[in-house]
């Protein structure tokens, strides 16, 4: 039995495109259009009963909400294989997994050659969030500090359409971004399993993938996803003015070796948060860490998740 889900609210015309492809690609598909956690009840009861793949039709903030109710439910260790298809506004994830053109022709064929028995799966560790105050929330990439900062403010000015992104690259070009955007995490902050060299943080991200919101890369030489049981790490701790000059260059992982650049893998990171209320964004959703809050971000588990863009060769099956 194959499972999918599609979540109505994610986009507009991709999500009307898919679930026109979904819903006539087989009858072993069993199809639920949703925009509410508590409507996913459905897969759950799938899972349990030996559903082979689950179909995911929505946006980076679909898959972290489902994600995270599978983690609820006791599922995470035990799903089959998610194949991630980009339906939303920020589509980070089946962006590095399976693409973003043409989604529609995109479900046509990797269903069918599922269907056929041709399997790309990848086995991803994914992260928990855990903030004082906030359920825990799993996702795939976690971003704080500065990348937190303008990473939401990409997010909503993407949903204001064309004026937003506008109105976001020249505040960018006329470099007007409130210094608050740049203030660093205190600390102290403990990484593992590696020692962390900086006193404070500016900026950061975790991800098992080597980009995200589009063409962000900020894991140089990274070309596929994690299989190892840390995810990719990029912490740095360049101060405010440093961070506001260099950050697109970063975040593009041009930037050559730095003292204040913390480059490698982790298991966890946490901290206390500061006097002034934080950030975190965890795949499309924003945790908001109030002052003095303890902060954990932690490698939750693994799951299995379809790849269908090309692979290095050096990266096994």
């Amino acid at each position: 039995m194959l499972v999918g889900i599609i979540n109505p609210g994610a986009g507009h015309k991709p999500a009307v495109d898919l679930a026109h492809v979904l819903a006539t690609s087989s009858p072993r598909l069993r199809l639920l259009m949703s925009d509410r956690a508590e409507d996913i009840e459905g897969l759950v009861t799938a899972i349990r009963g030996g559903a082979e793949l689950i179909v995911v039709a929505g946006g980076d903030g679909t898959t972290c909400n489902l994600l995270t109710r599978f983690d609820r439910a006791g599922l995470l260790g035990e799903l089959p294989p998610l194949l991630v298809l980009p339906a939303g506004r920020v589509n980070t994830i089946a962006s590095a997994l399976v693409g973003s053109r043409r989604p529609a022709q995109l479900a046509q064929k990797m269903l069918l050659a599922w269907t056929r028995g041709v399997r790309r799966v990848r086995r991803m560790p994914v992260l928990r969030v855990r903030v004082d105050g906030l359920p825990a929330a799993v996702g795939v990439t976690a971003s704080i500090g500065a990348i937190a900062r303008v990473h939401a403010d990409y997010r909503h000015a993407k949903m204001q359409g064309v004026g937003g992104l506008a109105e976001l690259l020249a505040r960018f070009a006329l470099q007007r971004l409130p210094s608050e955007r740049f203030a660093p995490i205190q600390g102290p902050v403990v990484l593992e399993p590696v020692p962390l060299r900086l006193p404070q943080l500016t900026l950061g991200v975790l991800s098992p993938l080597p980009s995200f919101f589009g063409v962000v890369r900020p894991f140089p030489g990274v070309l596929s996803v994690s299989q190892g049981e840390g995810v990719h790490m990029a912490l740095g701790n360049l101060g405010p003015l440093a961070t506001q000059a260099v950050l697109a260059g970063l975040v593009r992982g041009v930037l050559s070796a730095h003292p204040q650049l913390q480059f490698g893998q982790a298991t966890r990171i946490s901290w206390r948060n500061g006097d002034r209320a934080d950030l975190i964004v965890l795949d499309g959703e924003e945790l908001n860490v109030a002052p003095g809050a303890e902060v954990t971000i932690e490698v939750a588990g693994h799951v299995r998740m379809v790849v269908w863009k090309d692979l290095p060769a050096r990266d096994p099956a």
